[in-house]
This record gives structure tokens, C-alpha cells and sequence, in this order.
């Protein structure tokens, strides 16, 4: 059975400023969406409940910066280029739904009440690119340090460390010292 995806979701974000939907990769088995950050959790509600998603899963977060010179979108914010993109896949029908969002001021909602995974990777998303979360109850760090909020991923992060940090064993901490050129 072939489901128009495609005309289903331009009668869902109708109301929608900007929405573009893409579905010409890979035969017809992922679909492409970009939609503003305010209507990704509409979105994400209906995946989840609708029966034509059925068995719809929540599989990745992942994010990137765009250079300013090369924002396509005038409707894009210029101060923040972050674009996260959430992965859905359809284990009923093999499709896979991505969902392009702009996070104006790294702000997006949480959808990990409506897919537990969500709960890790939006604690991922959150520590390495620096995007908060709307409705997040658990914000701990998973690999930096607490009090951390360096965002490793995103392109401002230097490339060259200030500091250094060694694990010790019998004290059981992370010693963190300036970096030291070694000759």
C-alpha cells in the first residue's frame, strides 16, 4: 500500500509560515520536512498518535551549523544557525521521516514524554550542541564534566584546549592543567 505522505503532511502544517517537504530519496522511502521550531512538537504529537504512522519510532537528534554567508532563508534568525534535524523511522512500512528545524536562541520543546528516546538524545543534542529544551526534566551531562557548558560541536568551540585533563586513578578525579607544549 503506498501512503502519500507527502499530501498528509501539507494538510497538517497548512498553517504553516515556511514548510518544505521532500520525498525523492532513496524510492520513495525517506521524506524530508523543515518546519519552524514552534510546530515540531504539533508534529512529533501526530506522528506519534496517528494511526498512519503507526509503529513510528524516534531513532536520532542530530545537529549542524550553517555559515552565516550561507543562509538560504531570509526567514531564518541570523544571530543563531543552528539546524537540529530529528530522525523518525516507520517500522510498519521501512519509511523514514526527517524533520529539519531552525532553533532560534538553541531553543527547541521536548518530545521525550511522547518517545522515551528522546529522553538520551535530547541530553546528547543538549550537552554537544548547546540546544535547550522546552519541557526537559532531566538535564544532566552525559560525558562532560557538570557545571560544562562548552558545546564541543558547534563551530565557536576552540579547536586548540586551554586546558589539559588527566584521570587519577588512586584520587579518583580529573586533574585539569594548562596546556603544555612538550618538546
Amino acid at each position: 500500500m503506498l501512503i502519500n505522505y507527502k499530501l498528509f503532511l501539507k494538510c497538517l502544517l497548512s498553517g504553516v509560515n515556511y514548510c518544505f517537504v521532500s520525498h525523492k530519496i532513496h524510492e520513495r522511502k525517506t521524506h524530508n520536512i523543515f518546519i519552524p521550531a514552534e510546530k515540531l512538537y504539533f508534529l512529533s504529537l501526530h506522528i506519534r498518535f496517528s494511526s498512519m504512522f503507526y509503529g513510528c519510532q524516534f531513532v536520532d537528534i542530530f545537529g549542524y551549523e550553517v555559515p552565516h554567508m550561507f543562509n538560504l532563508s531570509k526567514s531564518l534568525d541570523q544571530r543563531s544557525s543552528n539546524i537540529m534535524v530529528h530522525n523518525f523511522h516507520s517500522l510498519r512500512n521501512q519509511d523514514r521521516l526527517l524533520v529539519f528545524t531552525h532553533s532560534r536562541n538553541s531553543l527547541l520543546y521536548s518530545v521525550s514524554e511522547l518517545f522515551s528516546a528522546g529522553n538520551w538524545l535530547e541530553r546528547e543534542a543538549h550537552e554537544m550542541h548547546g540546544v535547550s529544551f522546552v519541557g526537559k526534566k532531566d538535564i544532566r551531562n552525559l560525558m562532560l564534566q557538570y557545571g560544562d557548558s562548552s558545546s564541543p560541536l558547534k563551530k565557536s568551540f576552540p579547536s586548540i584546549g586551554l586546558r589539559e585533563m588527566f584521570y587519577d586513578p588512586i584520587k579518583d578525579i580529573v586533574i585539569q592543567n594548562p596546556v603544555s607544549v612538550q618538546i
